[in-house]
């Protein structure tokens, strides 16, 4: 088996892997590869000509007010199916980290899909960031304004309430990514105001992030009408993000919004 970075002649194994590990659709996979594989690092495992593992490492930022350090969402992490429970995921990220630590990045940050995936990424040395809040109900009655923001007008309004909170900030390439699921919004209530990104799942709405609070929430009702929320944000103490320092460029638990799923 060989470990190395990914490149342009992998693309056609590269995304039939993930289409049988994740069963997203072509138009879903096509986003990423469109969007962030040009600015990501690939890492796969090889053997007999055959891509059997991938990963992405895509770059981030790591911020705290005036403080910032350098870091990588492990992203889409895989194994085909004919080859799990052999050792190769842990040799694969093994393999990124050394990379990446070469390249001077100080921390890699992922987020578990189940439990299971936590406990185990818990024996490779990453550890839970207890920074976000979770609440899911029925939706509240829609009042207030609600106005489509654009990647950079969302980063810009995300960096102003997030500036004293351990937090990841986001590129332009990620958040145009996030845009390829969900939109952004800038809300208003009163004398409250906010942002969000937010998508439709049927009859509930699905709040990847929401800032600074729950309490802006109504407004985004307006544009977006369901009958359930499921919200994500910052200040809570639930377990979501995980990440592993390679530095000692360390901060308290940090807040991650988006997970790209």
């Amino acid at each position: 088996m060989r470990l190395r970075k990914t490149n342009p002649g992998d693309l056609p194994q590269l995304k039939a892997l993930w289409a049988l590990g994740f069963g997203d659709t072509e138009q879903e996979i096509e986003a990423f590869f469109a969007i962030s594989y040009p600015t990501a690092t690939g890492f796969c495992a090889e053997e007999d000509g055959k891509v059997i593992a991938a990963a992405y490492a895509l770059p981030q930022e790591l911020a705290w007010g005036e403080k910032s350090c350098r870091s990588a969402y492990l992203y889409a992490v895989t194994t085909h199916p004919d080859f799990r429970k052999r050792g190769i995921c842990a040799k694969l990220l093994a393999y990124a980290e050394k990379e990446l630590t070469k390249r001077y990045f100080d921390c890699l940050t992922l987020v578990p899909a189940t439990d299971a995936l936590r406990a185990y990424y818990e024996t490779l040395g990453f550890v839970s960031q207890n920074a976000a809040f979770f609440d899911e109900g029925g939706a509240p009655e829609a009042r207030g304004v609600c106005e489509a923001l654009s990647p950079t007008e969302y980063a810009g309004l995300r960096e102003t309430v997030l500036y004293d909170a351990p937090h990841v900030r986001y590129s332009l390439a990620d958040l145009r990514y996030q845009a390829s699921m969900s939109g952004f919004y800038r809300l208003e209530l009163g004398s409250h105001f906010g942002c969000a990104c937010a998508h439709p799942d049927g009859e509930t709405l699905v709040v990847d992030e929401i800032l600074p609070d729950c309490s802006v929430l109504p407004a985004l009702l307006k544009q977006l009408p369901a009958k359930r929320c499921r919200v994500r944000t910052v200040g809570g103490s639930t377990p979501f993000a995980m990440c592993k320092w390679l530095s000692d460029a360390r901060m308290p638990d940090v807040y991650l919004a988006f997970d790209f799923g």
